[in-house]
């Protein structure tokens, strides 16, 4: 009986928890209070359990003192660069190089592409994680890279999210689930609970477990952006005033007028090929006309010829 009254109270538990998981706003954050409301919730749902008092709840985030909050902050930097087409690729891969001998703890290349036109325009794109300290070297390194190549950095951005109070709160909440599955298990180790009542406590178990296991991915993804800024570079090769592109309007021109002379000289064949046929109808009889008619006038002339006489 014991067993299922706790039943009941995890069962609730875990309903409050789910009505405060709807009360996010729009940008994902919980209130700062939500860490203690879900230690409240566990305090309670251990006086159920035992006679004996449960510690009390964790603070929020909120009444911890504030030299003592790490701020978690994710970093990203935006770099758009302006360079010639012939030393583009070239630098593309130099920053792809020095990526990847730093090694994949301190910089990984997500993403990389290359595109050529093929009338002397080269871009690219680059998009890196890297730590804060490899970072700071590449950009102290920039400057010259670009001088090198005779580029320039035509526009670059930071921006900046805090997660401070997402981590932690998510953190609050899955000490609180451990606690619970704890629990869960001291309760299947019980030697007088039924079979019933050791189901409805193995399915508790698999929904906590689950709960805990989403909730550490959700922490691992968000620390790891903490811990690996965002690095974006996009490459855009310098339009010169002489290039081979610059008389491809001339060349486009010249290309119209002969295909539109071919063009025009294929209807005409077409024309001729279609009306051919129709030549062995229409050339026997405007002949026959032609003599019917000189046989006619003929005629007229001989009558007219002969009343004269």
């Amino acid at each position: 009986m014991r067993i299922r009254i706790w039943l009941t109270a995890s069962l609730a538990a875990l309903a409050l928890s789910a009505c405060e998981d709807g009360s996010r706003n729009s940008n994902g954050y919980v209130a700062t209070n939500d860490a203690a409301a879900g230690m409240r919730e566990d305090y309670a749902l251990g006086r159920a359990m035992a006679p004996s008092p449960s510690p009390p709840p964790s603070p929020s985030l909120d009444a911890q003192a504030p030299e003592s909050i790490e701020r978690l902050i994710a970093y990203r930097y935006d770099y758009r660069f302006e360079t010639p087409a012939a030393a583009t690729v070239g630098l593309v891969e130099s920053h792809q190089s020095a990526c990847t001998a730093a090694g994949a703890d301190q910089c990984q290349i997500v993403a990389s592409n290359i595109y050529d036109d093929g009338r002397g325009a080269v871009s690219a794109n680059v998009q890196l994680r890297a730590s804060p300290a490899w970072v700071e070297s590449f950009q102290g390194g920039l400057e010259a890279d670009l001088e090198t190549a005779g580029g320039r950095i035509q526009n670059q951005s930071q921006s900046a999210e805090d997660l401070t109070s997402a981590i932690y709160d998510i953190e609050a909440r899955l000490e609180a689930k451990r606690v619970l599955r704890t629990r869960l298990i001291s309760l299947l180790e019980r030697e007088n609970a039924s079979v019933e009542e050791l189901v409805q406590v193995e399915r508790e178990l698999a929904n906590v477990q689950g709960e805990i296991e989403g909730s550490e991915a959700q922490i691992r993804v968000m620390r790891g952006r903490v811990s690996m800024s965002a690095l974006a570079l996009n490459y855009a090769s310098r339009v010169e005033p002489v290039s081979p592109g610059a008389f491809d309007p001339l060349t486009s021109a010249l290309t119209n007028v002969f295909r539109e002379l071919a063009a025009g000289l294929a209807n005409v064949i077409t024309f001729a090929a279609g009306f051919a046929p129709w030549l062995l109808i229409i050339i026997p009889l405007f002949w026959g006309l032609s003599r019917w008619l000189s046989g006619l006038l003929r005629a007229r002339r001989e009558a007219k010829a002969a009343k004269t006489e």
